[in-house]
């Protein structure tokens, strides 16, 4: 069912809300994917992952299945319709768009920058402003280019894969590592593990914690060819922004729903398989390169799948009014939800990390979701804006 101008028109803010009703869904997954690291699952070795509980094993089954890297694939592809709405409105007032994204990309990578080398060095906000930057090159190019861009871009990540294998010898590709190697050296950490760090009573421990894993982070995006595919996931919701904006987007029918999460859904328990047999979510043999591509294939096409059936439950009326306020709110509930973690698991605070069994992150995910709701539902009866987004508001 096609939906005219008109039902664009009177859809506005339904249309609104259910966008805002993804980010809210994408923040209920990144947390649980977030938790994964915070209770120390990257800091054990194969042997330790293998001795696990099966509560603990199928809890992160469970995450690698249904939640890693779909959740920010949506958060990507909304930042990409966002875009192309952005654009529309200016052209139609007739004002500078350029130097608006611009400043918005700018304050964005000083928030993401900050966010990453003082608080946790996970950040994806720095690599979503430098890349939604480039987003300004491909806002005039016909559809046909566009398609292209997008197809090339989903690609390069296992071009990436496939060059990282043929060529890892290489000193190049650790030229961060050992960066971070030498300045362990020089101050004295060079014995002591992440894991060690990140839970220590010294807050300037926990800090240089911190920093040696932020440092090689840009190397690492590289290698698993991240750039390429947020990029491509951008392009994407540019594209269907172009095609909502047409009056060309069809509410997604029961059977094309189906189809997205049947694909996906297969290709993704692939990965998380081999994630748990291997204990590792990124290798460069011939096993690696395989979970690399059931891995991108299933990001989108669950992504995909989700937004969907999201687009489709709102289209029909159903209210999400606790994931839409969180949706509202997404930059502030995304740095919330890594401060509220670092005071648990790391040295700052509880220093959890290593401490708790893998499937205590349902309990730690579904109380900080809660909360959240909480305090979305009280802030929004009383400002129109959360506080990091009305700051980011008035800066561009």
């Amino acid at each position: 069912m096609l939906l005219t101008a008109q039902d664009r028109v009177h859809s506005t803010k339904r249309r609104i809300r259910a966008l805002d009703t993804m980010r809210g869904f994408a923040l209920c997954g990144i947390i649980f994917a977030n938790l994964v690291s915070f209770t120390g699952f990257y800091s054990l070795s194969f042997n330790e992952i293998q001795a696990l509980s099966w509560w603990d094993r199928g809890v992160l089954f469970v995450i690698d299945f249904l939640i890693e890297g779909k959740f920010y694939s949506v958060f990507a592809t909304l930042l990409g319709v966002g875009f192309a709405l952005q654009y529309a409105k200016y052209n139609r007032q007739d004002k500078n768009f350029t130097t608006f994204w611009l400043k918005r990309m700018l304050v964005l990578f000083v928030i993401g920058l900050s966010h990453m080398y003082l608080i946790w060095h996970g950040d994806i906000l720095t690599l979503y402003s430098l890349l939604g930057v480039c987003l300004l090159f491909f806002k005039d190019i016909d559809d046909t280019r566009l398609r292209y861009w997008i197809i090339v871009l989903l690609c390069a990540p296992l071009v990436m894969h496939l060059l990282l294998s043929l060529t890892s010898h290489l000193t190049g590709w650790n030229v961060l590592t050992d960066i971070v190697y030498s300045l362990r050296k020089n101050l004295g950490y060079q014995d002591v593990s992440l894991l060690s760090l990140r839970t220590a009573q010294e807050a300037k421990d926990v800090f240089w914690g911190n920093i040696f894993s932020a440092i090689p982070r840009p190397m690492a995006y590289l290698k698993t060819g991240r750039p390429f595919q947020v990029l491509g996931q951008f392009l994407l919701g540019l594209y269907l922004a172009r095609i909502y904006l047409r009056g060309q987007m069809s509410v997604p029918s029961k059977s094309n729903i189906i189809a997205l999460f049947v694909v996906g859904a297969g290709f993704s328990a692939i990965y998380a398989y081999i994630k748990a047999i291997t204990g590792s979510p990124f290798s460069t043999d011939f096993l690696g390169l395989f979970q690399g591509l059931v891995y991108h294939v299933s990001c989108i096409m669950m992504a995909l799948a989700y937004m969907a059936l999201l687009y489709r439950l709102s289209h029909n009326g159903v209210s999400f009014s606790g994931l839409s306020q969180l949706g509202r709110m997404a930059l502030t509930m995304y740095l919330m939800q890594t401060t509220v973690c670092v005071l648990l698991f790391y040295g700052y605070g509880f220093a959890w990390m290593g401490n708790v069994p893998f499937y205590s992150i349902i309990v730690f995910g579904t109380c900080i979701i809660s909360i959240q709701l909480l305090f979305a539902r009280y802030w929004l009866k009383n400002y129109q804006l959360g506080p990091l987004e009305y700051l980011w508001r008035r800066l561009t």
